[in-house]
């Protein structure tokens, strides 16, 4: 037993593992020592198995010849006590994700995120912002503004009576004050109760626009002061406007205070009392005396030409007063209370400038309804273009411009006198006045 090999000592045991790349069978051999006793049991089971396997492989002839033999018993297998553990069939290997790094979470991510959230983007496109709507329905707004208070100036511009000019009183331009940033419109307020009589200029107020430094400046030259008309000699300043219209007027201005006037405007008392009304009336604080002197040319003169009861808007006394358009009138026509026409010429730039004040906030169907009734007794030298323009820039004017006023004649550049006849003039000092208007129109010295 010592000789014998002692791989007969070891039983053997045959698996067949699949592998996994390969449709092939390899077939892997485990051996597993047994005990001394097994392996004296097993050596004759062992000749007897080589004995069979002998006669199998034998040739037929050999087989033919010999006699048949019972087939020999070949023992069961002695099935080990701890059977060994089955082989788990290899197969082919995952592939090994690497662990994501922060690039490449951050690139899943986003990826996600651009997944999950693009039908959102779609939405978005769909619904407009809140902010993007009010900017489109502001734009609207505005157009539609525009368009309509566009075809309200022009419609206005296109019902005043326009003032044809000769042209027969024409100054040297190269002897006036000019500026191309100055603007001149002569504003004439005429004594005149209906619009088929001239009458005398009872106001005459200058407005000036300076674009460049945004200013208002409003310049009343008073009536009396003594002048020359061409044509017609020596007389007081509004005796211009009874013999040769708005034309004269402005050239009789021009050659005695050498300022250009670009256009002039002319309103009759009808006129002022709608224009009034139409911006909602004036607020305007008065003595007792002056409201006294209202409720005088009321009754006297105003309430007449309106149409209205000759008792009818009467002031109940002195203080701060909304006054309608025949009360501001009235109010702008007293000449017999304090300093005679030089505090008259105040009042009437006093109701300008609180016209100009109430024009900011104006109620639009009050505006129309009142203005429409004082169209026809404005007139104007502007042509269309320029009376559109002038529209279109009313508000602008209003709103960023600063409002002054002053008087011509200037402090200590006057003295009463009289005419031959007895008639009350104011003499002037036409050189100092010049300078006067060149200082403060034009901004200049």
């Amino acid at each position: 037993m010592a000789n014998k090999n002692t791989n007969e000592s070891i039983d053997t045991m045959k698996f067949s593992v699949p592998k996994a790349d390969k449709n092939i069978e390899k077939t892997q051999v485990y051996r597993i020592p047994k005990k001394n006793s097994e392996v004296k049991n097993t050596a004759g089971k062992t000749d007897a198995i080589k004995q069979a396997v002998a006669l199998k492989t034998s040739t037929p002839s050999s087989r033919n010849n010999k006699p048949k033999q019972p087939s020999p018993i070949i023992p069961e297998p002695i099935i080990p006590e701890t059977p060994p553990k089955p082989v788990t069939p290899k197969t082919a290997p995952e592939p090994t994700i690497p662990p994501p790094t922060q690039k490449n979470r951050s690139a899943s991510q986003t990826t996600n995120q651009t997944k999950t959230s693009a039908p959102k983007a779609k939405n978005k496109k769909k619904e407009k912002s809140p902010f993007l709507k009010f900017l489109k329905i502001s734009a609207i707004v505005i157009v539609a503004l525009f368009l309509i208070y566009s075809g309200a100036a022009l419609y206005y511009a296109s019902c005043l009576t326009p003032i044809e000019k000769t042209n027969q009183y024409i100054n040297d331009d190269s002897t006036m004050l000019y500026s191309s940033e100055v603007k001149n419109i002569l504003i004439i307020g005429a004594d005149a109760r209906d619009s088929a009589t001239r009458g005398l200029s009872d106001s005459m107020i200058l407005l000036s626009v300076n674009k460049k430094n945004k200013k208002l400046q409003m310049t009343s030259f008073m009536r009396d002061m003594y002048v020359e008309i061409e044509g017609y000699g020596s007389d007081k300043l509004n005796a211009a406007y009874s013999y040769g219209g708005a034309e004269l007027l402005e050239n009789t201005i021009e050659d005695n205070f050498k300022i250009r006037i670009d256009s002039c405007v002319t309103v009759n008392f009808i006129a002022v009392a709608h224009i009034v009304d139409s911006v909602g009336g004036v607020e305007i604080t008065l003595s007792d005396s002056e409201a006294q002197a209202v409720n005088d040319i009321l009754y006297s003169e105003v309430n007449g030409i309106m149409g209205d009861d000759p008792y009818s808007d009467f002031l109940s006394g002195g203080g701060t007063h909304k006054l309608n358009g025949k009360q501001a009138l009235s109010y702008s026509r007293i000449r017999y209370v304090g300093d005679a026409d030089f505090e008259r010429t105040q009042r009437q730039r006093t109701v300008i400038t609180q016209l100009f004040a109430n024009m900011k906030s104006i109620n639009p169907f009050t505006f129309h309804k009142n203005i429409t009734k004082a169209l026809p007794y404005i007139s104007t030298d502007l042509d269309l273009d320029d009376m559109y323009v002038y529209c279109l820039r009313l508000p602008s004017l209003l709103i960023g411009y600063d409002t002054e006023q002053m008087r011509v004649p200037a402090e200590n550049t006057w003295w009463y006198d009289q005419t031959w006849d007895g008639q009350s003039i104011i003499g002037v000092d036409f050189n100092a006045n010049i300078e006067y208007l060149k200082n403060n129109i034009y901004l200049v010295g």
